[in-house]
């Protein structure tokens, strides 16, 4: 089961990335330097996509506000509350949108009929099987938050070693008797920038990750569910 394991997952990560699941000589140095990028892509993609529709949305909603408006006339006031509702109006919906619009991770019909035909080719139809499998995904999943949290203490590690530095440097000024001049404003400022522009890109970066991964395991879940309701126990 561990090497069906092994097939399935990486399969299904062909599948989630829109890669052929064919194995192949190239396959190897594809998954290496290809998939990454591709995956936090994907992952990306995700996360930002309540955002792209308030975006589109709002940005909708204005232009006819703007051809309504201009037909017609219309008080200020009347104008500002239209154009706040087209605005915050839009990003509360968005963010208090109901649950079968994203609990499902990304997961569709076509995606998960296409990881039931790689459950289908590895021969993992039973019930027994698909529990087997369930279970080393559950030690899969773990070992993905794992990372997360690796991750995560990079960050921490970072921001502590530019404060630890920051500190010295303060430090040495007090003890020299130097006074903190421009110059060294100019470059602590410079610093803490490239430091928060890092932070930024990391967070995006393991946010892009683990919502890929999201979606690769809930993939999986759902078609080994999927799998269960197509064979059922004798």
């Amino acid at each position: 089961m561990f090497i069906k394991t092994k097939e399935i997952l990486e399969a299904s990560e062909s599948a989630l990335l829109g890669f052929s699941i064919n194995r192949s000589l190239l396959k190897p140095v594809q998954r290496l330097f290809v998939y990454p990028l591709v995956y936090l892509k994907l992952g990306f993609g995700d996360f930002t996509k309540p955002m792209a529709v308030w975006s589109f949305t709002s940005f909708a909603l204005m232009v006819l506000l703007a051809l309504f408006s201009s037909s017609m006339e219309m008080p200020q006031e009347i104008f500002l509350i239209l154009f706040n509702i087209c605005i915050w109006g839009i990003l509360l919906l968005t963010i208090f949108s109901t649950p079968s619009t994203y609990a499902f991770y990304g997961a569709t019909e076509a995606s998960v009929n296409k990881i039931v035909d790689i459950l289908d080719e590895n021969g993992v139809q039973s019930e027994s099987d698909i529990e087997l499998l369930e279970s080393n995904l559950e030690k899969v999943e773990q070992r993905i938050d794992a990372k997360v949290k690796f991750y995560k203490w990079i960050i921490g590690a970072f921001w502590g070693l530019y404060l630890l530095s920051l500190n010295l440097q303060l430090r040495f000024l007090s003890l020299s008797g130097k006074k903190i001049d421009d110059t060294f404003l100019n470059s602590s400022f410079e610093e803490f920038l490239y430091v928060v522009l890092f932070t930024v890109f990391a967070l995006l970066a393991m946010i892009s990750y683990k919502r890929a991964s999201n979606m690769l395991i809930a993939n999986l879940q759902y078609a080994c569910v999927e799998q269960k309701a197509r064979h059922p126990a004798a």
